[in-house]
């Protein structure tokens, strides 16, 4: 059976996937590796990359909200629920670009990645076909300054993991843009999430969460006791940053290749 390798690049919107995925474009084509993008975001209609293939060659979000008469959000669930049961389309879209390592961009709302929903069916039928995939879930370091904003985006984050049974790397996205002045705790310690009642702590000292203690304190032993969610920090102008990642992402989905310059970064 042909195999193929790739990134599924997740996280909410304004996250930075297309431009991580643009990034990633640019670094393998200076590597020479072939690699193919597929933007499935049916309202993402202009990309900073070059698509190979889309979903709005099949549907878009434009069109089922004016042939059904639905709501935004509605019509976004009702194409992915198109492209789930068309899954075939787009493997055929794959095997049409034999061997190429793939960049997946998808859409950020959260619901998509419920356990049984569009994107974890459609991850099944791909997986069924000889698809090996890596979930990379980015997350804006903008929450940062805000506990209660992280706290929720590390719940989302453990959420997908827990959803789309499959390996995942999450990762800070903006970091160039943290800034350390404004924040509870340094870059560090939102990476590696050490201690997450650190945060609780904080959100108890806010006059209008203090009444939400109990329930504050359940969330943060519900996210120390699963263990699983740490960040990698990501300057998307870092070609360091970018090689690193690139490696973790081979090593999760199994790809072997390592070329000799991500390695030659990485080491510097």
């Amino acid at each position: 059976m042909t195999m193929w390798y790739g990134a599924l690049i997740i996280g909410a919107p304004g996250s930075g996937k297309s431009t991580f995925t643009a990034g990633l474009s640019d670094c393998y084509t200076q590597l020479k590796r072939d690699f193919m993008t597929i933007n499935l975001d049916p309202a993402n209609h202009i990309t900073p990359y070059h698509t190979d293939a889309g979903i709005q060659e099949l549907i878009t979000v434009d069109d089922a909200m004016d042939r059904l008469g639905l709501g935004p959000n509605g019509a976004l669930r009702y194409c992915m629920q198109t492209l789930s049961a068309n899954a075939q389309w787009l493997m055929n879209k794959i095997r049409a670009k034999k061997g190429k390592y793939l960049l997946i961009d998808c859409p950020g709302q959260l619901e998509l990645y419920r356990s049984e929903g569009e994107m974890e069916k459609l991850i099944r039928v791909l997986e069924s076909n000889g698809v090996r995939l890596c979930a990379v879930h980015l997350t804006d370091s903008l929450y940062c300054p805000d506990p209660a904003s992280f706290v929720s985006v590390v719940m989302s984050t453990l959420s997908s993991m827990v959803a789309l049974e499959m390996p995942q790397i999450n990762v800070l996205s903006k970091a160039d843009l943290f800034n350390e002045a404004e924040m509870p705790f340094d870059l560090d310690f939102y990476t590696k999430l050490p201690d997450i009642t650190k945060l609780v702590d904080v959100l108890d000292e806010h006059p209008l969460l203090a009444r939400y203690q109990k329930l504050n304190s359940a969330i943060g032993e519900v996210i120390q006791d699963m263990g699983l969610v740490s960040f990698t920090p990501l300057n998307i102008q870092s070609k360091a940053d970018l090689a690193r990642l690139i490696c973790t992402i081979d090593k999760a989905n199994g790809f072997q290749l390592i070329d000799k310059d991500i390695r030659d970064i990485v080491l510097q």
